[in-house]
């Protein structure tokens, strides 16, 4: 008669647990790249190309134009407002594909749904963070960018523009997963967002009674809070730190709790 062991094998260690999950979440950035963008040619950078041409082409035609917007100096303008609006749309609109586009790794045990936002949300924010860097260089070796003035306030201010973005993008895929008018809606609320959203203008440029309402929105602060880092904070710019990680926070909870709903790992009804 043999003799079972019944001592339970030992727990894995939190270090060990978070490096595997860690290469779960680097091959799943891989599987995306390559899957979006291919193994052959530029690959990744046309995700990083896209952006930089588009805001170099707005840039150009407004030098060869001679204007500027007020007394904002265009090219910074522009790069400022077009990043942080690149970043927020994008996570979005991938965001609300990532479940139904990953839902057959989601058979594989270590796999998880928190995974998959995390992978999708870091690689969106990475290729326009690459872009608004490239372009920065580049204006700046043209001389139409310098260093900003508060580089400490820009950078927390995009780094609170890609947590809203990315959170922002998880929250819109779990809801879509549950309600599919969510796609439906989400694009012509995005752009009436947009243009409430201090991208093509200063919250200053406005009367008194609408840069109160237009603050309501949560995507005017990042953007006001970058052109302050990049020019120098003063009465002019209007931002709330507080209020936009508050938004962050509650973005955030809200997808965590609704990511923790096995529903989202079956397919649609």
């Amino acid at each position: 008669m043999s003799i079972m062991n019944n001592v339970d094998s030992p727990k894995p260690s939190v270090m060990s647990t978070l490096r595997v999950q860690g290469q779960v979440i680097y091959a799943l950035i891989m599987r995306e790249i390559i899957t979006r963008f291919g193994r052959k040619n530029l690959g990744f950078l046309w995700f990083a190309l896209e952006p930089i041409i588009l805001a170099a082409g707005v840039v150009a035609i407004r030098i060869v134009m001679h204007t500027n917007f007020r007394s904002a100096p265009i090219a910074p303008f522009i790069v400022i407002s077009y990043c942080n609006l690149m970043v927020w749309r994008l996570c979005a609109s991938r965001g609300m594909v990532a479940i139904e586009s990953n839902r057959s790794l989601l058979y594989y045990r270590q796999i998880r749904i928190q995974d998959i936002f995390t992978a999708r949300m870091l690689l969106e924010v990475a290729g326009v963070t690459t872009s608004f860097l490239f372009l920065w260089l580049l204006f700046a070796f043209m001389g139409l960018m310098t260093w900003p003035k508060d580089p400490l306030l820009m950078a927390t201010g995009w780094l609170l523009a890609c947590w809203f973005a990315a959170s922002l993008g998880t929250f819109l895929g779990c809801l879509s997963h549950f309600f599919e008018v969510v796609d439906r809606i989400w694009p012509p609320i995005s752009h009436f967002l947009m243009i409430f959203s201090a991208v093509f203008y200063e919250v200053d440029w406005l009367p008194k009674i609408l840069q109160r309402w237009i603050l309501i929105n949560p995507f005017v602060h990042p953007i006001e809070m970058t052109r302050a880092g990049y020019w120098g904070d003063g009465p002019h710019w209007h931002y709330s730190m507080m209020y936009l990680t508050g938004a962050c926070m509650t973005l955030t909870l809200a997808s965590g709790l609704l990511m923790r709903n096995q529903a989202l790992r079956s397919p649609r009804s």
